[in-house]
């Protein structure tokens, strides 16, 4: 004899404010499964319950594919190239318009 558990109903706003938490916070945690169950535990509900939720917004947990992998890690290739070519290029520009100061080379010749 299989007992029936009412299945419990939660406001669209907790699973809202679930859904997120678990976008602002998934990357603190080793796993989904270890969010799922902070996340479970913060607002009284079953871990099931909010692991069906993340599943029917963001899919199965599962590894990305390789060609994936290799896509992320060129955009974030060419993101770090830009971004490195803006720092440089900022840094120029302030060096330009900032007043000359005393330099680490007559520091050190002062204290000789």
């Amino acid at each position: 004899m299989t007992a029936e558990y009412p299945r419990a109903e939660y406001p669209a706003q907790t699973r809202a404010w679930a859904l997120d938490q678990y976008e602002k916070s998934r990357h603190n945690y080793a796993s989904r499964a270890e969010c799922v169950a902070a996340l479970a535990v913060s607002i009284g509900a079953h871990e099931n319950t909010v692991a069906r939720w993340i599943k029917d917004k963001y899919g199965s947990s599962r590894r990305p594919a390789a060609d994936e992998v290799a896509a992320r890690l060129r955009a974030a290739e060419e993101e770090i190239t830009r971004l490195r070519s803006e720092n440089r290029s900022l840094t120029e520009r302030l060096a330009a318009h900032a007043p000359r100061s005393i330099g680490a080379e007559s520091m050190s010749a002062a204290a000789l």
